[in-house]
């Protein structure tokens, strides 16, 4: 048998219901046009999911997708791909997470891992290279995120085991939960943990001993020690080094307006790391950034007082929103989502909404269970944080957040939410650019900025590096120093910009590659197309031109695409929510009333109409075209969405 190099060649099939394991060899054609991670386990999941499949039935699949890439010395690529159907949103999902489980499953010979059907008790899967065994899970379930990986190495007699495991939100099917490698590394928005606790499945725990072939060591050797030090060249290298807290919400909280009656200088990162941030900085494997950092807060109860990984997002969304301005009560927070299984952004954004509900008198305490849910109550948050994960009382109410959420509820409730395609969001969706606003609306699995949106633009002068005249060189390398500079420059290219970002970000997916290593957070000396290209032909041996890496990323994005178009997703939902709503209901948002924004309906029109041209997609609904699909060689998929009926230039 010829010898795989890169990939490692198989891919486990599990069912649940049937307890049948069965080890698939990867296709090499296969391999090569889809190259790996999201790309394998996107094409999977379109061909065979049937539209309209309940994302809590038997019939969705969780795919673990692994990066070509991960597991080898290649710097900072060591992440994995959850690709499934969103409880959340009915559509697509992929989310990503980092740590050291996708190398623990590459070194155990698997691309991707495959779990359908549903058990009838509580399961994990335990992988030891060939040797797969579902085993009982029942003593774990109820067990939070931190217990549950200690009961899995205790019971299999080693502390190196890696894996993934949900936690009560999970098991209780909560479209706030996620999926949780080590101790805080999140595969999280869109609710995946739901599916797994739908399929009873606890954890998959995994142990590995084979090791990767690469088909040039010695150049791929010479090649990521290259990079690495080009990596420290780069000017905001030791701002992303210091942590996403430097990069991500520290530009919001200099701004000081983005949410208002909130101190958030409190919350800048130097704040956290002269009271909490201990001097040991940690980091997902083979990374050089190392950009996480242990903390501790003593003033914290037991279960919430140490921890790791606090993200800008968990500052945003566990404080600003919430009006708290204590970077001690954000370690708490993102403690308790961590252990609990919480995606950090939705239940702050959740309880956020509650407030302001509260706020209007719409809700009282007896909707709340007696809690005051006041801005800025932190004991409060902490009693609806358990409250969400465990489905409680109002806890349940404010699990569904948004749209299921506002339908229970009622109350006119619905003009306070804030999505896109039914994912969680914060604010209008017209955000601080033109192209960070495109983003966000064509994002294919609802409002998100990890798909593609090029965020440094709006960060210029904030973030120490990140001066004009260096952030130019992103608009350069697309012929226009004003698209990464001139943040509501409202030409058609910022469209291009869009496109450009996205694909940079599915061959990190494809690959294994940190998001943060690339061009979209190293900006100038990161993960490029070359570098991509370069890497996979020394690893797998297939020669890979950057021309075919784009057209793998397009192919990747239509398939995405497709699959959201088979489950009703149309132009309409590719815009921010005021625009979404006056399309829909043919007046304005009752919230957005006289707003005026800086870009308006008419030219957010034009920078769409380019992005779809750009992807291939018809201009009335946003489906891929025929042509686009043959051009990227998907005749199947374009066969299929002829048999639906939405092929939209198909014959009449």
């Amino acid at each position: 048998m010829e010898k795989w190099h890169g990939w490692a060649g198989t891919i486990l099939d599990v069912n649940l219901t049937t307890q049948e394991v069965k080890r698939v060899p990867l296709d090499r054609q296969f391999a090569a046009k889809y190259v790996g991670g999201t790309g394998f386990a996107a094409k999977y999941l379109y061909d065979e999911l049937a539209p309209g499949a309940d994302p809590l039935g038997p019939d969705n699949l969780i795919i673990v997708g692994n990066g070509t890439l991960s597991g080898t010395i290649a710097p900072a690529c060591g992440r994995y791909e959850i690709v499934t159907k969103s409880p959340q949103t009915g559509i697509y999902l992929r989310t990503n997470g980092g740590g050291s489980f996708g190398p623990e499953m590459k070194w155990a010979g698997y691309d991707l891992i495959m779990v359908r059907g549903i058990a009838t008790k509580p399961v994990y899967l335990w992988i030891h290279d060939d040797a797969v065994e579902i085993k009982d899970a029942s003593h774990m379930w109820g067990k939070d995120v931190w217990e549950t990986q200690q009961l899995v190495r205790d019971e299999l007699n080693d502390q190196e085991i890696q894996s993934l495991k949900i936690g009560p939100s999970g098991e209780n099917l909560g479209i706030s939960s996620c999926v949780i490698g080590n101790l805080g590394r999140a595969a999280g928005k869109g609710a995946p943990g739901a599916v797994w606790g739908a399929k009873k499945l606890k954890a998959i725990a995994v142990r590995g001993t084979k090791g990767v072939n690469i088909a040039r060591p010695g150049e791929f050797l010479k090649a990521s020690v290259a990079l690495q030090e080009r990596f420290k060249q780069d000017p905001v290298f030791e701002s992303i080094q210091a942590g996403s807290p430097r990069y991500v919400s520290d530009p919001l909280c200099i701004r000081g307006d983005y949410v208002p009656g909130v101190n958030t200088k409190g919350l800048l990162s130097t704040e956290f790391e002269a009271k909490y941030f201990k001097r040991r900085q940690g980091g997902c494997f083979g990374c050089p950034i190392s950009c996480s950092h242990w903390y501790v807060n003593k003033d914290a109860p037991v279960k919430e007082r140490v921890g790791s990984n606090v993200e800008g997002n968990a500052v945003v969304f566990g404080g600003m929103v919430m009006r708290v301005d204590n970077p001690g009560f954000v370690c708490r927070y993102n403690t308790l989502c961590n252990r609990l299984g919480l995606h950090v952004d939705t239940p702050g954004l959740a309880i956020a909404w509650a407030m302001k509900l509260y706020e209007a008198g719409i809700i009282t305490r007896e909707d709340t269970d007696g809690i005051a849910l006041t801005w800025g109550n932190e004991e409060a948050i902490i009693k609806m944080l358990y409250k969400i994960a465990h489905r409680e009382g109002f806890g349940d109410v404010l699990d569904g957040y948004p749209l299921r959420a506002a339908q229970k509820l009622g109350r006119g409730s619905e003009a306070y939410i804030e999505h896109s395609k039914g994912m969680t969001g914060h604010g209008s969706g017209i955000l601080v650019s033109a192209e960070f606003t495109l983003a966000h609306g064509v994002s294919v699995r609802g409002y998100d900025h990890l798909v593609g949106a090029p965020s440094w633009p709006a960060k210029i002068d904030k973030v120490p590096g990140a001066t004009t005249e260096v952030l130019a060189r992103l608009g350069e390398k697309l012929g226009d120093r004003r698209l990464s500079t001139d943040l509501w420059y409202k030409s058609p290219k910022k469209a291009l910009f869009v496109c450009d970002f996205e694909n940079i970000s599915i061959l990190c997916e494809m690959t294994g590659a940190c998001k943060h290593a690339s061009l979209r957070g190293i900006f100038t000396t990161g993960w490029d197309k070359d570098s991509f290209a370069a890497f996979l032909s020394l690893a797998t041996g297939v020669t890979y031109s950057v021309a075919e890496l784009m057209k793998a990323a397009d192919r990747e994005m239509l398939v995405e695409r497709a699959f959201n178009a088979r489950e009703g997703i149309r132009r309409v939902d590719d815009y921010p929510l005021p625009f979404h709503w006056q399309l829909k209901y043919h007046e304005p948002h009752p919230k957005y009333k006289g707003v005026t924004f800086p870009i308006t309906m008419e030219e957010y029109d034009r920078l769409l109409d380019a992005y779809y041209e750009l992807r291939g997609c018809d201009l009335a609904t946003g489906i891929p075209t025929r042509s686009k699909l043959e051009e990227v060689e998907l005749e199947d998929v374009a066969d299929d969405l002829e048999r639906c009926g939405i092929l939209p230039d198909q014959p009449v």
